[in-house]
């Protein structure tokens, strides 16, 4: 049976859809900035968006609506569902990006990069010339009949170039984690004494991504501030969210009305894998013994946090401003303390964590959580 119209409500929908349209607008500026596009992001976007549609439909059909006003709304979501239909497929294709970055420098020289060509144009002639000018120097002397002697031994040009050692790779994963700090014993203790009280699915995600930050392994002196700094973090997140209020209330409650789910989907932990994966790469220059311009660090970390994932009005946002607020902890951390390292570090950190929460209001069993916890 249809709802009766109402002014407020339809006041209330259209300032959603305008919070919308300025968070496209941020994604669309921030993406073109950073030339990436976070899959997860758009996946959210895609959540958000279907959610406005549904709610908007609801209002055409309401008894009493003025003919105008529906004809405008249906115009809204009319274009609402044409972005419902593009989205998926640029999420598909910067998911693509994120799982193969290590193929871009080849994509780009098929595609005809001009500056990977000219490389690689540069390499093979170099490496055909070689010859050539060996043999050059070993033709014999007009008029004499004789070779010509090289002047000296570095005049000599090797035919076949000594390989290179390989360079130590800056990071990589491996299949077992290794509880360094003692942060996935801790924190799966917590769990296991709470999984009897509380719905755990949240917290278990959060362990995945502490336990994905664990699996890798790198030589760089700065390697143990990088698993240590976004792992306590991550622990804390859990600890929070199983003692303290209102996390601790909220998942007693829901464990009330809800049957106990303790293990992640596989698209779950796709975007877990994924989110770390990208914040290791972040790393990597830092990692390498590289220089890292760490302005450009703070704004990306800084452009993150701009466009942190709330959610609709119909999620529960007490435990989502628990994260933005400790990404602001986060950030703060990265602009006031001296050690560059650590300021990167940092600054990862907040991305890591604006993408996992992006990927938790993405996926429909942890966004229906924080839905059914609002009162």
């Amino acid at each position: 049976m249809a709802q009766p119209f109402r002014q407020e409500d339809l006041i209330d929908k259209l300032l959603l859809v305008e919070t919308l349209n300025s968070t496209l607008i941020h994604f669309v500026l921030s993406t073109q900035a950073e030339g990436v596009i976070d899959p997860d992001k758009v996946d959210s976007l895609i959540q958000a968006l279907t959610k406005t549609r549904v709610w908007l439909e609801e209002t055409i059909n309401a008894n009493g609506i003025p003919p105008s006003t529906s004809n405008i709304l249906s115009l809204i979501v009319k274009r609402l569902s044409q972005l419902e239909s593009l989205l998926p497929r640029v999420s598909q294709r910067a998911k693509e990006v994120e799982r193969s970055g290590a193929a871009q420098e080849i994509i780009s020289i098929l595609e005809g990069s001009p500056k990977a060509a000219s490389q690689v144009t540069r390499a093979v002639t170099a490496s055909a010339a070689a010859p050539a000018v060996a043999a050059q120097e070993a033709v014999s002397t007009p008029g004499t009949g004789t070779e010509q002697a090289p002047s000296s031994q570095s005049d000599l040009v090797p035919l076949v170039k000594a390989p290179e050692l390989p360079r130590p790779e800056p990071f990589k994963k491996v299949e077992i984690e290794d509880d360094e700090f003692g942060l996935i014993s801790q924190t799966q203790h917590i769990i296991q004494q709470k999984r009897n009280q509380a719905h755990i699915l949240l917290p278990v995600f959060w362990l995945e991504v502490l336990k994905e930050v664990h699996r890798y392994r790198s030589e760089s002196a700065h390697f143990g501030d990088a698993v240590e700094v976004p792992g306590q973090i991550v622990a804390k997140i859990v600890r929070v969210l199983l003692t303290e209020a209102p996390g601790a209330r909220l998942l007693q409650d829901l464990l009330k009305y809800r049957n106990q789910e303790s293990t992640l989907e596989p698209s779950e932990i796709d975007r877990v894998e994924r989110a770390v994966s990208k914040y290791y790469h972040g790393l990597e220059e830092l990692l390498s013994g590289k220089e890292v311009i760490l302005a450009d660090k703070i704004a990306e970390a800084q452009n993150a946090l701009d466009g942190f994932g709330w959610g609709g009005p119909e999620l529960e946002k007490r435990l989502i401003k628990r994260i933005y607020q400790q990404c602001q902890e986060t950030l703060q951390e990265a602009l006031s303390v001296t050690d560059v390292p650590r300021q990167v570090i940092c600054a990862e950190t907040v991305k890591l964590l604006c993408k996992l929460q992006h990927a938790v209001l993405a996926e429909p069993r942890l966004q229906a959580i924080l839905a059914e916890m609002k009162p």
